[in-house]
Formats: structure tokens, C-alpha cells, sequence
């Protein structure tokens, strides 16, 4: 077998764990079986009561085959959970009293019970195991990222920053958490009177797409899509020193205190448009640009840059840009271009 078919070849072996144990690895300190809101979609079956828990309960009570859950191997050889998050939630919810079956159709007698109330049925559930399919973490982190993908197309999907989250913790992915909580970006595109929170971890791909493009201005790693070369960032930075760590910390804050200061309510919109709506080319655009000049500069000249901006937007050639692939490589590097060169003239004025 050739080394290239093996690259593209999960190396994974298959464990059948009693509910017991897994219960057990969720809760160890620290925990061995990691169950992350933080990347996982939050928990879904308790949204209309806990029919929808009980249910699965119940099922497990009837011997009812249940499909095989997938972890992943950290280097700590600790396992987190790529596909089967309900399902563990649920089992790990019920063993801990967090919830009473309601709705039953087969076991009624245990309607209204919790896990303590249970009886002989507690063994039952404790020995009821599940194929629980591990995937090693010598395995290329490419191959992962397929994985995550491919488990995920269901209802209920896994974004691509999820699954970043999942695969590079590190120094990098607790950063971007950090300076996510920016209301400019959390809330990023989002009307005043919205209570809504954004699903998904996309204010810290935000923050992201700013330490990607800014770290590389000429898209010199930018091979095949938007979504590849942020991979490629998030692996290849995943671990950063201390010292990079503020680095990247001041040089985020500092972009985003001078677009303000300079944009208004007008930072990373068209300001020509009649409806204005925060948009990411924006974003990309003016924080690696106007974010990263000195800040008396960007002061002294914030009147020639907003009118060259505005200037940009109106031109055609940025217009054509924004036409078809928004995210093609060429069309991000013309946008740059044409702004780089209105932005100077600008200043140079």
C-alpha cells in the first residue's frame, strides 16, 4: 500500500464501552472523555422538556441497537467527542439525576423517575454499552477535519471553526475565544434589538480570518479556498508562546480601536450603500490595513481614508470583486491592491 493511500486512511480502533464507564470518564478530573459546548452545538434534547431524553433512555432499556459514537484522540490520549454528543449528554444528564423520564410508551411504570429512583434498572442502564470508535492522534489532522465533516451533515452541523476548535486547542484557540467576546464582534452585523447569541464559533473564526490575512498579505498560503487557509493558520499557530500570545493580542485590539476611531459606525461597511450592513470583505479589507497603521496617522488622515474608501466601494473594479466567488483568491487580492493603492494616496496626500 502506497504511503499517499495511507495519508488518506483513518488509523482508528473500536471499543464497546458500558455506560458506566463512560459516565465515569466525563466526570474524572480532569475529565477523560471531554463533552465541549465550546466547539459541540449546545445541548438540543431538553428544548421541548425531556421527552426526546427519555425516549432515547427508554430505547437503550429495550436493547435498541444504538449507532456507534466517534472520538478523538488528544495527545494527552484523552478522547473527545466528534459524532454522539446528545447521546453521551443525555446519559451522563440521567445518571446524574438531572432529569425524570416523562413520555414513556413501553416502561411506564417509570414515568416521573429519575436514575436514583430506578431500582434494578440502574444495573441495566450501568451495563448497556455502545461502540465507541476512536480515532488515534497520529492521524493526519487533515483526515480528522474530514471526519468532523462527513459525521456532521446532518440537521445539526458542525461549523468549520467547531471543528478547529476541536482539533487545535491550544494557546491560539483560547485567544481568539478571548478577543471574541469584542462586542464589535460578537454581535458583528447584528440589528441593536437582537437577543439572539450567534451559534456556530463564528466571532472567533472572525478574529481568525484578521491573524490569518494580517500575517500574510500576499496570500502566499492561500492554495484552494478561504476554509483551507484558515486550517492551515489555526495548525500551524496553534501553540504560540506567551509572548505571542499578547503579540497578537495588542495587534487584534489595536485594529479594532482604530477602525472605530476612524470609521464610526461606519467601520466595515459600504458607506455609499443606502442600507449599511457590516460585512466581512470590509472586515478583512480595512483591519489589515487601516487597523495596522499608526495611530496617528490613521487619526491625522481619517477624513482622506473614509472618503478614499468610500471612493473604493463606489469604483467598479470593486464592485466586479464582489461578484461570484466573494472569497477566490484573485478577488481578495484585487480588493487589496486597488484599496492599497487609494489608501496610500490618501495618507501621501
Amino acid at each position: 500500500m502506497s504511503e499517499q493511500t495511507e495519508d488518506k486512511m483513518l488509523n482508528l480502533y473500536p471499543i464497546d464501552y458500558p455506560f458506566e464507564t463512560l459516565v465515569n470518564r466525563i466526570n474524572a478530573t480532569p475529565a477523560k472523555l471531554k463533552l465541549d459546548p465550546e466547539f459541540q452545538r449546545k445541548y438540543k434534547w431538553d428544548k421541548d422538556g425531556w421527552g426526546r431524553s427519555s425516549k432515547f433512555i427508554e430505547s437503550c432499556l429495550m436493547r435498541i441497537p444504538l449507532p456507534s459514537c466517534y472520538f478523538a484522540e488528544d495527545d494527552e490520549g484523552r478522547h473527545m467527542v466528534i459524532d454522539g454528543l446528545q447521546r453521551l449528554t443525555t446519559i451522563n444528564k440521567f445518571f446524574n439525576d438531572e432529569f425524570a423520564l416523562e413520555g414513556l410508551t413501553t416502561f411506564k411504570d417509570l414515568e416521573g423517575k429519575k436514575f436514583s429512583e430506578i431500582g434494578s434498572f440502574q444495573t441495566e442502564l450501568e451495563t448497556t454499552t455502545i461502540r465507541c470508535i476512536v480515532l488515534r492522534k497520529d492521524n493526519p489532522k487533515s483526515l480528522i477535519r474530514e471526519i468532523f465533516s462527513r459525521l456532521n451533515q446532518g440537521a445539526v452541523e458542525l461549523s468549520d471553526q467547531e471543528i478547529r476548535h476541536a482539533i487545535y486547542p491550544g494557546a491560539l484557540d483560547i485567544l481568539l475565544a478571548e478577543l471574541a467576546t469584542a462586542p464589535a464582534i460578537s454581535r458583528f452585523g447584528m440589528a441593536e434589538n437582537n437577543e439572539n447569541e450567534k451559534d456556530g464559533l463564528e466571532p472567533e473564526e472572525q478574529v481568525l480570518r484578521f491573524f490569518a490575512f494580517s500575517d500574510d498579505l500576499n496570500l502566499e498560503k492561500f492554495t484552494s479556498n478561504l476554509k483551507g487557509f484558515l486550517d492551515e493558520y489555526m495548525e500551524s499557530n496553534s501553540e504560540l508562546g506567551e509572548e505571542s500570545v499578547s503579540e497578537h493580542r495588542e495587534r487584534f485590539n489595536t485594529a479594532l480601536r482604530i477602525c472605530g476611531d476612524v470609521f464610526g459606525d461606519d467601520a466595515f461597511v459600504n458607506p455609499t450603500a443606502v442600507k449599511k450592513r457590516k460585512g466581512l470583505v470590509h472586515y478583512d479589507l480595512v483591519m489589515t490595513t487601516v487597523g495596522e497603521l499608526s495611530e496617528d496617522v490613521a487619526l491625522q488622515n481619517a477624513s482622506s481614508i473614509r472618503q478614499a474608501y468610500a471612493s473604493l466601494c463606489e469604483s467598479e473594479e470593486f464592485k466586479l470583486t464582489l461578484a461570484g466567488g466573494l472569497q477566490d483568491k484573485s478577488r481578495i487580492l484585487r480588493r487589496r491592491n486597488k484599496w492599497k493603492e487609494l489608501l496610500e494616496a490618501a495618507i501621501n496626500a
